[in-house]
């Protein structure tokens, strides 16, 4: 009578099989993380639309200007106030502390009146202590944040036709 042998796969077929999956893994899952992104991306523009609100607000009640600086090369945004007696023009607002722009999202354009398409460096826009403010519009992503000189209104809307 033979010995019955038993089929089963050798260690290095097991690792193989294991490196191939760890592989495909790592390749889906920031595919599968872009698609969670939009979410943030709306949280992102709801915080800076109350933000710049909030902005707007400030100058009014303290008869200060401010300006909102959108760094595209640093990708980041601050506040500063025009005053005298601060000539670096920072602000002790906790609420209006520099902060970066979040890594995953892309800045599509800039644009603003007077000035038009900004692609590069700076754009700053005044808030004044009678509400005014240049227009602007900021496309990030799926979104379009704006700011409407007429009205003072800053809205930020989901551009239709996306995901």
């Amino acid at each position: 009578m033979r010995p019955h042998r038993v089929r089963a796969f050798t260690l290095i077929e097991l690792l193989v099989v294991l490196v191939i999956l760890s592989l495909i893994f790592f390749i889906v899952t920031p595919n599968f993380f872009s698609s969670v992104n939009p979410q943030k991306t709306k949280q992102f523009m709801m915080n800076l639309q109350g933000t710049l609100e909030y902005l707007s607000e400030k100058a009014i009640l303290q008869s200060k200007v401010y300006l909102f600086t959108f760094d595209l090369d640093e990708r980041e945004y601050r506040f500063t106030v025009s005053e005298e007696g601060n000539p670096t023009g920072e602000t002790k607002d906790k609420y209006l502390a520099p902060r970066s722009f979040p890594p995953h999202l892309t800045v599509e354009s800039i644009k603003t009146v007077p000035g038009g398409l900004v692609t590069e460096g700076e754009l700053t826009v005044p808030f004044t202590p009678n509400g005014m403010l240049f227009s602007f519009e900021i496309a990030l992503e799926d979104w379009v944040l704006t700011g409407d000189s007429v009205s003072g209104r800053i809205r930020a809307l989901k551009r239709t036709g996306t995901r």
